[in-house]
């Protein structure tokens, strides 16, 4: 299973609201469909909550900001909505599972099973090895790691 996570912010989405849309799109939706083998996290680290939206039963995502942002606010508000979940009182570590990847410095190349972590707000987080995109906004570093774990993994299936 692939997991993008989003750190970010209560204020951060309030300013930046597509941003996040963004995230989530390029995180769970390929050419033809949904990935079902990918989930998006937004983890707000001011409240100690997440969105948690699951590639593999998540209905109704399209790929305009506007409909992808609504979803995760719909989410923040308690709406139930298929595959999206909104988690309270968890932590970033409940989150990362490994091996966990970012952006900072270096060539890691996609395991089968990762986390992604990017950041709209600073934390601290360990990491297993750094992609090198984090220079990106986080719905690129997204769409990027998706890609190269495609080519690695469904070109070639074998490591």
């Amino acid at each position: 299973m692939r997991r993008f996570v989003l750190v970010t912010s209560a204020r951060s989405f309030a300013e930046n609201p597509y941003v996040h849309g963004k995230a989530l799109v390029a995180a769970l939706l390929i050419s033809n469909g949904i990935r079902e083998d990918a989930e998006f996290v937004a983890y707000f680290r001011d409240a100690g909550r997440a969105v948690r939206v699951l590639g593999n039963s998540v209905r109704s995502l399209f790929p305009d900001e506007e409909s992808s942002t609504g979803l995760l606010r719909k989410a923040l508000r308690g709406a139930r909505h298929p595959g999206v979940k909104l988690l309270e009182r968890v932590s970033l570590e409940d989150l990362v599972r490994r091996p966990a990847v970012d952006g900072r410095q270096g060539v890691c190349k996609p395991p089968r099973e990762f986390t992604y972590v990017a950041y709209l707000e600073p934390i601290d987080v360990e990491v297993d090895c750094g992609a090198g995109l984090g220079r990106m906004p986080p719905h690129h570093q997204f769409a990027v790691f998706n890609i190269e774990a495609d080519r690695r993994w469904l070109a070639s299936p074998q490591p």
